[in-house]
């Protein structure tokens, strides 16, 4: 599978993601309401683990969060995943 993220839905989740580094509680409650509706998206995981795998440029905190978040919704979502997502995660990630 030759998954490519959108640019814009991209870079909305990288400041998702720096988000989560954020002392203010608002911002966090904001961005955790946020990344729990993109749960719900079929492509979620690819998106992490595009920004976990291929975005060397962006800090090691903010691949960190991706490759939690990803584990995270690997775990609690596996049954709902797409088995393309799953395909692609399993090949990229392992």
């Amino acid at each position: 599978m030759d998954w490519k993220p959108d640019a814009n839905s991209l870079a909305q989740l990288i400041e998702l993601l720096k988000n989560t580094q954020s002392t203010n509680n608002q911002v966090q409650h904001e961005n955790s309401l946020r990344l729990n509706e993109l749960r719900k998206v079929p492509d979620f995981p690819n998106y992490l683990l595009f920004v976990l795998t291929s975005m060397q440029d962006q800090s090691a905190q903010i691949r960190a969060v991706a490759g939690l978040l990803l584990k995270n919704n690997v775990q609690q979502d596996f049954h709902n995943i797409l088995p393309e997502v799953l395909n692609n995660i399993k090949q990229r990630a392992l």
